[in-house]
């Protein structure tokens, strides 16, 4: 795979490289593996979305007042030692599926990073960073 030929140029080539060696899934290496990487990805960002929904509901995370009329302030707390933790973990899953989503695709997780960079960076020079759509 070309994402792995290659000695790791940084810190993500080289955890996508070790990370690779944990990756067990189904129709590794077809179009079938691409489908279930993505999917398992979207379930652990869910994870992560989860433990914030749960900060906000159970550790007072954001705390609304309501006032007379349209009046609200809110206020926002920190995250709980043990939140933090579980957060971290649930990013550093989101992390495995996505290097494992290049795998699939046979780029590095840095050649993914390099080119979203591009992306932005030819966004924020048509004043285009703000606003929605894949291709603004």
């Amino acid at each position: 795979m070309r994402a792995l030929a290659n000695e790791p140029r940084n810190a993500l080539d080289a955890y996508q490289q070790v990370a690779t060696h944990s990756a067990i899934y189904p129709g590794q290496g077809t179009p079938l593996g691409l489908v279930y990487v993505a999917l398992k990805m979207n379930g652990e960002a869910g994870e992560l979305a989860e433990h914030v929904g749960k900060a906000m509901r159970d550790d007072g995370l954001v705390s609304t007042i309501f006032r007379s009329g349209n009046d609200t302030e809110v206020t926002f707390n920190g995250l709980s030692p043990k939140r933090r933790a579980l957060l971290i973990k649930e990013i550093g899953d989101v992390l495995w599926y996505l290097s494992a989503a290049c795998n699939e695709l046979g780029i590095s997780l840095s050649h993914a990073a390099e080119t979203n960079i591009g992306k932005l960076y030819d966004r924020g020079q048509r004043n285009a960073l703000s606003g929605s759509g894949d291709e603004r």
